[in-house]
């Protein structure tokens, strides 16, 4: 019977998951799916089936939707992302007891993140005690930030006793998709130069230079830089400083605020962005609205849009304006590679340097994940 590598990526309202054959290497995928939260529902999509459950988000119970289709597998690897690593984790390391202590204290930094990761792990263990198992970190392609770029304008010891500073997130996807433009255009790593756009859910821009990355949009969590599904992006902090003392919210209720119900969920009631196109009047292949909009509905959206658009062509000139060349721009991610008008947009809001090309690749973390895994777990 053939060996099977797993690669595990929990989110706050999803889990992807992909299946690889492998000896020494990793082989051809065999399996490539997701469990997504949709309303109060959950969908499990695997092999061009979905399969609707009537069960909301709760973990334990997707791992065992999803366990039934692993049954199959002879299961010898693990590789699970996590979001943030801090300083202390800059390369995939095994998962053992050990780990499992140190990685606890970096929750608070990535709470829709790290603790489902974690949980994960248990559950995996729990159905699997022998496997071998690896995790990669989203921050390790930021690890080598200049000071000026990663330290912020605060007390020097937030930084030396807290490590309050820049880190970086989707690193994972933002390398992979960097080496393959690379490769595309046939250029050497440590020579190209490009900023990577991965749009999702989650949203960010990485700007590489000569084999290392310069500067990114996010910045302590996951909830800075730009606008995002659910996520607040960039907010001037005497924002937070009135919610707490004008509307007397609570530090747990003003997270929940800017994690879970900003974003382009805060501004139209609607988090896909499919769904929100349509409402501003754009046409969506394959996506057929499931509700009538009103004017209302279609004001926000448009605004909306307008939001996304301008946030991350501000950053993505800044960027351009601060390279003396550029061979890539390079869009990846859920809304990134899938949606030509934001890309239009945002491309006509910028002065493309001569010679830029514009790439769009497909979202590779999970291979990356699974090339580190192999490469940590055979040492």
């Amino acid at each position: 019977m053939k060996k099977h590598l797993l690669v595990l990526n929990g989110g706050s309202s999803s889990l992807k998951f992909t299946v690889f054959e492998v000896t020494k290497k990793i082989g051809k995928q065999v399996l490539d799916g997701s469990i997504s939260l949709h309303g109060d529902k959950s969908v499990l999509k695997y092999k061009k089936k979905t399969i609707n459950y009537q069960t909301g988000y709760n973990l334990k119970d997707w791992w065992d939707y999803l366990y039934e289709i692993l049954d199959v597998y002879d299961i010898r690897y693990v590789g699970f992302r996590i979001v943030h690593g801090g300083e202390e984790f800059t390369d995939t390391v095994k998962v053992n007891n050990s780990f499992l202590k140190k990685i606890v204290k970096y929750n608070k930094l990535a709470p829709l993140h790290n603790p489902v990761t974690l949980e994960l792990m248990k559950l995996v263990r729990q159905t699997w005690p022998r496997v071998k198992m690896s995790v990669s970190f989203d921050t390790s392609w930021h690890s080598g930030l200049k000071p000026e770029v990663y330290q912020y304008s605060l007390p020097n010891f937030l930084y030396n006793k807290h490590k309050i500073r820049k880190y970086g997130f989707h690193g994972l996807n933002h390398e992979m998709v960097t080496k393959l433009a690379a490769k595309k255009l046939d250029k050497k790593i440590n020579k190209f130069k490009a900023v990577t756009c991965h749009l999702g859910s989650g949203s960010s821009l990485a700007w590489y230079m000569d084999g290392k990355v310069i500067d990114t949009t996010m910045g302590f969590s996951p909830n800075e830089g730009l606008t995002m599904s659910t996520r607040s992006g960039d907010v001037p902090t005497a924002i937070v400083f009135y919610l707490a003392s004008e509307l007397k919210m609570k530090n747990k209720d003003i997270e929940d605020l800017l994690n879970k119900k900003s974003g382009l969920l805060g501004l139209t009631n609607m988090r896909d962005l499919r769904d929100i196109l349509s409402a501003a009047g754009y046409k969506v292949s394959g996506f057929k609205a499931s509700h009538k909009y009103s004017p209302l509905d279609r004001k926000r959206a448009k605004l909306a849009i307008s939001i996304f658009v301008y946030n991350v062509a501000r950053f993505l000139a800044s960027y351009i304006g601060m390279s003396k060349k550029l061979d890539a721009i390079v869009f990846t991610g859920g809304i990134g590679q899938n949606s030509a008008i934001i890309r239009k947009m945002i491309l006509k809001k910028i002065q493309k340097p001569k010679n830029c090309k514009v790439l769009v690749i497909e979202e590779a973390e999970m291979i990356n994940i699974a090339n580190k895994t192999i490469k940590c777990l055979s040492k």
